[in-house]
């Protein structure tokens, strides 16, 4: 089947390299993304690389926000909030042109002239927000934020074409202390999310741009030597950023990279002393670690500190063992236009891969809810007008909402027409499903009286209560009763 899409904006999709473009035309589109569901009617697929969550995967994803809003404000950090959405040239220029990111994985398109893309990483947007609001007058700032990021690679567990982020950002400090104080931050961030497995941190330093510059020529010769044993784009980027060679994931790559000169033999003695003062922070603070020379990150901006917190679990599969991840980045504020060079150094994490391996018993106590069930009259049951709201209906959602307004979870409910006649065990089934502690019966009798009828769903005890009385009442009950709560 085929099916014409028209929108007020630019509308056929095309793909190349990674990118979206968007052109002035009505297009055919066959009726890619749907499934068959019932005859005549296809129903719509999720885009390849995104998932829907439900039930406990939401509150592991709600716990795990709650717990880094908490330790970034311990750590006096405020909360951010960027757009999605951000000119083109905010991560093409950071980011590096040579980067994998830029090359293959942005979700680009063009509207009205005008680059933009889906945020595939949080750090260059809140530089970028610093700029346009003059933040950067105003040092020192911390942040932190969390929401979904955008890469288009190739789905596997624990990577996502669209993933959640928490992430922190600290601008105008310099010393090693505040890259002391970043790491220790996210290993208390680890440490309180109940993690299934264990996690090592991994550390070091790419020094600065003058030990960096010489280390770059040095590891260009040595991969001209076996650039035979090289990837395709590792021989491009042999010329432009032989750096980035280092952080290749293909197999023929890493053999050759394994016996690469080290950054830490270029070191300047400034560098070497810095890193030096961090190593020695983290053992005074009793944070476990390894230094690891061949680490480097894949994004360009990074000097001095980077670090990756790695987990070995079978959740996250074979490759995807970094939990958290950040660095130093002195530089970045300036390449994007500030007036000087700030300071900066920040972390990211996963929020999908940190779910995959939290606790397998993990699961938020939930409140339990009162439900509120109306039983119908034999006459108002009988009658075919199901349009109109009858005066136990009234009582009923009158009691929900006094319930609510103190804060009480209440369920109404909603008896299908159909189901209008039904018997009362049916309805009591139904809120049994939802965990209710209580269900106040709504009868016409007891309306008659002024009361409700409260059943007591654990003990199966049910009493007649007075209507304005049921809030106090079922106050007190949950107070009084934890396990009925």
């Amino acid at each position: 089947m085929w099916f014409k899409i028209r929108c007020s904006l630019r509308t056929a999709v095309l793909r190349q390299h990674g990118r979206i473009r968007f052109l002035s035309q009505t297009t055919e589109y066959p009726t890619l993304g749907m499934v068959g569901h019932t005859e005549g009617i296809e129903v719509v697929r999720p885009v390849r690389g995104t998932q829907d969550r439900f039930g406990n995967e939401n509150a592991k994803f709600e716990h795990l926000r709650k717990i880094g809003c908490c330790v970034a404000e311990l750590h006096c950090f405020e909360q951010i909030s960027i757009p999605v959405l951000e000119f083109s040239r905010v991560f093409e220029r950071t980011l590096g042109q040579d980067s994998d990111i830029v090359g293959k994985e942005l979700y680009s398109f063009v509207n009205k002239d005008e680059h933009l893309t889906l945020r595939p990483e949080g750090t260059a947007g809140i530089v970028r927000a610093l700029l346009s609001n003059n933040r950067d007058r105003e040092l020192p700032q911390r942040y932190y934020y969390h929401g979904p990021m955008f890469r288009h690679e190739k789905p596997q567990k624990g990577r996502l074409r669209q993933f959640e982020q928490f992430g922190i950002e600290m601008f105008g400090h310099e010393t090693p202390t505040s890259d002391i104080e970043v790491i220790d931050l996210a290993w208390s961030f680890l440490n309180k999310i109940r993690l299934s497995g264990t996690f090592e941190l991994e550390i070091n330093s790419l020094a600065d741009m003058e030990s960096r510059l010489r280390y770059r020529n040095v590891v260009r010769d040595y991969l001209r030597q076996n650039e035979s044993q090289l990837s395709e784009d590792s021989v491009k980027r042999i010329s432009t950023n032989p750096l980035r060679v280092l952080d290749s994931k293909n197999q023929k790559d890493v053999l050759v990279v394994q016996n690469c000169p080290l950054i830490t033999e270029y070191y300047s003695p400034e560098s070497a002393e810095r890193f030096d003062i961090v190593c020695q922070g983290l053992q005074r603070l009793g944070i476990p670690y390894k230094i690891n020379p061949r680490l480097v990150r894949g994004l360009d901006y990074y000097e001095n500190t980077i670090f990756e917190f790695k987990c070995d679990h079978p959740h996250l599969g074979a490759s995807q063992g970094t939990i958290l991840a950040g660095g130093r980045y002195d530089g970045l504020v300036q390449s994007m236009g500030g007036k000087e060079k700030i300071p900066g150094i920040g972390w990211a994490a996963g929020i999908d891969r940190l779910a995959l391996i939290l606790d397998e018993t993990f699961a938020l106590p939930k409140e339990r809810p009162v439900a509120v069930i109306v039983i119908q009259s034999r006459d108002e049951s009988s009658s075919d007008d199901t349009d109109n709201l009858s005066t136990l209906d009234y009582h009923g959602l009158n009691i929900s909402k006094s319930l609510r307004s103190h804060d009480i979870k209440t369920l109404f409910y909603h008896a299908p027409s159909s189901a209008r006649k039904s018997k009362l065990k049916t309805s009591l089934g139904s809120v049994l499903k939802a965990n209710a502690s209580h269900a106040i019966l709504v009868g016409e009798d007891e309306v008659g009286r002024g009361e409700v009828t409260v059943k007591y769903l654990d003990s199966k005890i049910q009493k007649d209560v007075k209507i304005d009385d049921i809030v106090n009442v079922i106050i007190e009950s949950k107070s009084g009763n934890k396990e009925a709560a």
